[in-house]
């Protein structure tokens, strides 16, 4: 019978003792309820490919981690297993400015790579909450985007290689580590957003854009909801146009701009050159100063300070979300989906909305403490909202909530139509259920 000690040693003897997590730091990799059986945080991918082997002989579970940002993402695992830190392969493999293209290990953070490209004027325009903490291939596993998506897409669209651990310790490539590669299947697109259900990710090839070198917020105050909808998407539609669009209410506008007054908040972000952002900056003041109470412009430190502010707001640091819903819905259906999310309650108390006006979806957040209420209450609360936002043609997926109420509910809603086909694709990568079984749709 293959017991924790066992696995544990067995980790040691393949990577060393020094990489095998201390049983009084397994609490660390909890994911919710669930302890893994041993943590190990391998140097490289080498060493990603042994611990993979052992857990394809053994039949342990594997769940990959990077800055531990999303744990709560997903539902609770089926079964304990071994927590594969890849934090410690943070090494910048090749940068190469003239062909646009960085290729980089999967521990690598958010942060650390801006830094290192942003010293040649270069930037990947992908983003994630807690980006000092959060990792190059937990980004691209969980397939987040930041508050720019509408103008830049999401990770999958600036990946063009990616390097993989499969779940019998395999080690394969896809893609290349040139722009204009159009060879085999695009299994990053694959990889991205998997939640790690398939392989591990342990290297990632980008494309580059030029970094802008300005950046100004636009924030507005407005009466009602429907008037800050009615004003961002007739933004939208102009030639100047931002890169971000942002819809707030509640608390989440209050943690924005608190001293704006009201509590319905309309975002514009630009960034760029000097010149063309002035006129882009402008021209959206002057589109919005005659219907809003309020316009104000952040320049500087002061944008970048509220971009990184609205990008954290799902998993705040310092006073993370009780609960979060990402609603998903076209950018068509905004203002519907403003009014359905109004009356909308947990536990009583009404959401903070952060809706994405380009991109389309927001987000529903609460605050308040939960310790005292019932669970089941609360869950029944969510089924509610998840079958409102499919009423709406769209789904809703419980991105955070207290683990008895998880307990209770599918986090992810309702089976997509392609769940079979998503079913076939983890027999044929992972036939043992090894990597992170049960946590994501479906029970994969």
């Amino acid at each position: 019978m293959t017991t924790a000690t066992s696995i544990a040693a067995q980790l040691a003897d393949l990577v060393g003792p020094h990489a095998v997590g201390s049983a009084a730091n397994l609490s660390d990799y909890a994911i919710g309820p669930l302890m893994p059986v041993a943590a190990v945080k391998p140097s490289n991918a080498d060493e990603v490919a042994a611990v993979m082997g052992l857990a394809h002989r053994t039949g342990v579970a594997v769940y990959p981690s990077g800055g531990r940002t999303a744990t709560q993402l997903g539902n609770t695992p089926t079964r304990p297993g071994i927590a594969l830190d890849l934090s410690g392969l943070d090494r910048l493999v090749d940068f190469q400015p003239a062909d646009l293209t960085v290729s980089v290990e999967a521990g690598v953070t958010i942060e650390q790579l801006d830094r290192a490209l942003a010293q040649d004027g270069k930037h990947v325009p992908i983003a994630a909450p807690l980006s000092d903490r959060a990792t190059v291939g937990g980004t691209l596993a969980i397939g987040v985007s930041g508050p720019l998506r509408a103008a830049h897409g999401l990770p999958r669209d600036w990946l063009i290689g990616v390097s993989v651990v499969g779940p019998d310790g395999t080690q394969t490539k896809a893609g290349g580590k040139v722009v204009k590669n159009v060879t085999g299947y695009d299994l990053n697109r694959l990889y991205t957003g998997s939640l790690g259900t398939l392989a591990v990710i342990t290297e990632a090839t980008f494309k580059l854009a030029p970094a802008p070198t300005d950046w100004a917020v636009i924030l507005a105050a407005f009466d009602s909801v429907d008037n800050a909808a009615i004003a961002a998407q007739n933004l939208q539609v102009q030639y100047f146009a931002p890169l971000g669009l942002h819809v707030l209410t509640g608390g989440a506008a209050k943690q924005i701009a608190p001293a704006m007054g009201g509590n319905v908040l309309a975002i514009a972000i630009s960034g760029g050159r000097p010149a063309s952002m002035k006129r882009r900056v402008d021209d959206t003041v002057g589109l919005w100063s005659p219907v809003a109470n309020t316009v104000n412009v952040a320049r500087g430190d002061d944008a970048h300070w509220l971009i990184r502010t609205l990008t954290d707001l799902p998993a705040d640091a310092g006073s993370p979300p009780t609960v979060c819903v990402r609603i998903n819905s076209q950018p068509s259906a905004l203002r519907e989906v403003l009014a359905f999310s109004d009356p909308l309650r947990c536990n009583g108390v009404p959401p903070s909305v952060v809706a994405d006006v380009g991109f389309g979806g927001c987000r529903l957040l609460w605050w308040n403490d939960l310790s005292d209420a019932d669970p089941m209450h609360v869950a029944t609360a969510l089924r509610g909202i998840q079958g409102a936002a499919e009423s709406l043609g769209g789904s809703a997926i419980i991105e955070r909530c207290p683990d008895d109420v998880k307990a209770h509910l599918d986090v992810w809603g309702r089976q997509p139509s392609g769940m079979e086909i998503m079913r076939r694709l983890k027999r044929q990568f992972d036939p043992q259920n090894i990597l992170n079984p049960g946590r994501f749709v479906g029970g994969l």
